[in-house]
C-alpha cells in the first residue's frame, strides 16, 4: 500500500488502517510506501504498526525553481526508481494499492508495467477534487497513474460516476467499493471524562473549510436556538475557516450558546459522539461521510445534505433526515423536528445502528477490496502463463 502520509487521523488514513488490518488477519503481508525526503531507504513502522519504507520519489517540477526541480528530477529519479523496483522485487510484492494518489506515485506506475504487477488506485475525494471542485488541470504524472490502473477504486457510487465523467478513459476499470467502520471501536472505547458538555448539544465533526458548509450549520442552529434556548451547538475539526465562523456565531448572537472546537483526539470525538442529542452534516460536498456511520453507529439520529455519497447511506425519514445543502431554514426544521419528537429519534437512531450493523462494517470493506485483489492476480497470472506459452517453440 502506498499513500502520501503516515497519520492516525482523518478519513483516509482510517481507511487503510482498517483495510491493512483486515487484511493481515485474511493471511495477507501488508507493506506501506511513503514519499520521503532523504537519499537513501529508510525503513520504519508506520503509525498504524505495518512495516514500511520512505523513498525519495522526485517529481520533474515542483514549487521549486523549474529548471532546478528538472535538474533534481535527472539526477534522483534512476535511484528512487531503482530502490521504489528493488522494493517491490525484494519482498515479492503481488498487489500494488495506492490510497489518495498524488503524482509522485508515477513510479509505481512505471514498476507495475515492468514488473506486470496489478495496480489499483484508490481515490478519496479531495485527492481529485479538492474542496469538492475540479481543478483547472491535472499533473500528466498522475494521469499516467491513473491509466496505469488496473482498477480504479472510489468509495461511493457519487465518486465513480464523478471519475468516469472526469475521466472517460477510466470508465471501464472503475468501481465503487463503500468505506465501513468497525462497531467494536466504538463500542469497546473508553469515553473521556469531562469531554462532553452537559446538556442536550448538537454535534457536527468537520473541517471548518467552504465544501463543509459550518455556516450553514451556524445559521440554522441560530433559528433552532429561538425554540430550544438551552440546546448547544458543538462543532470538533480543524481548518482555516475557524475564525470566521466565531465571528459569525457572534454576529447572530450564538456565540455563547456554540463551541468552535479544534480537532481532538478520537476517544474525545467517541465520547462527544456519544453523548450529543443529534448529529449534523451540513456538507455542500461530500464523498461518502465515515462520521455519518460512526454517529449512526452510536445510536444517535443523523441530519445530513443531499449531496454526494450521502444517499447512499442515508434513507430519508427512515435513518436518518436529509435535506438539501445551503439551505439553512430546512436544516433548522429538520434538527426542530427531531428534538420535538424523541420517538422519531428513537426510530431514526435504531433503524441507522441496524445500517451500519449490516450494511457497513468494515470486514464487507475489506472482503470486497480481496476479492477485487484476487481476481486482478488471478488475470494477471493468467496473462503471464499465456505469454510464456506463447513464446514456447512449436
Amino acid at each position: 500500500m502506498a499513500i502520501p502520509f503516515d497519520e492516525e487521523l482523518g478519513g483516509v488514513s482510517y481507511v487503510v488502517g482498517n483495510l491493512a488490518r483486515e487484511l493481515e488477519g485474511r493471511g495477507h503481508e501488508v507493506i506501506f510506501l511513503f514519499p520521503g525526503t532523504g537519499f537513501r531507504v529508510r525503513r520504519k513502522v508506520t503509525k498504524f504498526g505495518f512495516p514500511g519504507f520512505e523513498v525519495r520519489l522526485q517529481c520533474p517540477f515542483g514549487e521549486r525553481n523549474a529548471i532546478v526541480s528538472l535538474l533534481a528530477f535527472l539526477v534522483l529519479f534512476p535511484i528512487g526508481i531503482y530502490q521504489v523496483f528493488s522494493l517491490l522485487r525484494k519482498n515479492n510484492i503481488e498487489i500494488i494499492n495506492v490510497h489518495y494518489p498524488t503524482e509522485c506515485f508515477f513510479y509505481l506506475a512505471l514498476c507495475k508495467r515492468i514488473l506486470r504487477r496489478p495496480l489499483v488506485t484508490s481515490v478519496h475525494g479531495a485527492d481529485l477534487f479538492p474542496d469538492g471542485e475540479r481543478p483547472n488541470a491535472y499533473s500528466p504524472l498522475l494521469r499516467f497513474l491513473l491509466q496505469s490502473s488496473n482498477l480504479v477504486v472510489g468509495p461511493s457510487q457519487f465518486l465513480k460516476q464523478r471519475v468516469i465523467t472526469d475521466w472517460p478513459e477510466l470508465a471501464g476499470k472503475t468501481t465503487y467499493i463503500h468505506n465501513g467502520i468497525k462497531l467494536t471501536d466504538l463500542s469497546g472505547a473508553v469515553e473521556e471524562k469531562g469531554s462532553a458538555p452537559s446538556g442536550s448539544y448538537v454535534l457536527c465533526v468537520s473541517a471548518y473549510k467552504l465544501q463543509k458548509a459550518i455556516d450553514v450549520l451556524i445559521r440554522a442552529f441560530a433559528l433552532v436556538s429561538e425554540s430550544f434556548p438551552q440546546l448547544r451547538l458543538v462543532v470538533v475539526g480543524d481548518g482555516p475557516l475557524r475564525s470566521e465562523m466565531t465571528y459569525l456565531a457572534l454576529s447572530l448572537g450564538v456565540a455563547q450558546q456554540v463551541d468552535l472546537l479544534n480537532h481532538k483526539a478520537r476517544p474525545e470525538i467517541i465520547t462527544l459522539l456519544k453523548g450529543c442529542s443529534i448529529f449534523v452534516l451540513p456538507s455542500r460536498f461530500e464523498t461518502f461521510g465515515i462520521v455519518v456511520l460512526e454517529a449512526m453507529a452510536c445510536e444517535k439520529p443523523v441530519v445530513a445534505t443531499l449531496v454526494g455519497g450521502i444517499p447512499e447511506v442515508i434513507q430519508d425519514g427512515i435513518n436518518g433526515l436529509l435535506v438539501a445543502p445551503d439551505d439553512p431554514q430546512a436544516l433548522a426544521a429538520a434538527i426542530e423536528k427531531l428534538l420535538s419528537d424523541q420517538t422519531l429519534q428513537i426510530k431514526i437512531a435504531g433503524s441507522g445502528y441496524n445500517t451500519v450493523r449490516e450494511h457497513f462494517a468494515f470486514a464487507h470493506t475489506a472482503e470486497c477490496y480481496e476479492l477485487a485483489f484476487n481476481r486482478l492476480q488471478s488475470q494477471a497470472m493468467e496473462r503471464t502463463e499465456f505469454a510464456r506459452a506463447s513464446s514456447r517453440p512449436s
